[in-house]
């Protein structure tokens, strides 16, 4: 995950559809990785949703994927991993974005 943070710049943005996090190399070697955010619904959790809720809907990180495996020694055993990681660094980004 160091890895990410270190080379990996994150921006927020937003449209009609939701909330996006984009995770952008800096020597452009990955293609941006997209991970996609919708308001929370009712009735998609038992727990109370304020206005700022929102719940990861979809992610794009093959690139990212396809990158750890080439060059550092991922293998497909070790993707739920770092899928979980970067889902959890996007859930912080947003929190912090969402939160000031």
């Amino acid at each position: 995950m160091d890895y990410i943070k270190k080379n990996f710049t994150p921006t927020v943005t937003e449209d009609k559809d939701g909330m996006k996090v984009i995770l952008t190399n800096e020597s452009e070697v990955v293609p941006d990785c997209i991970i996609w955010f919708e308001p929370a619904k009712r009735g998609w959790s038992k727990k109370p949703i304020s206005g700022n809720q929102y719940i990861i809907v979809d992610a794009y990180l093959l690139p990212l994927f396809e990158f750890f495996t080439k060059y550092i020694g991922v293998s497909e055993d070790d993707y739920q991993d770092l899928r979980m990681n970067v889902i959890h660094y996007s859930m912080d980004i947003m929190d912090k974005h969402l939160n000031g």
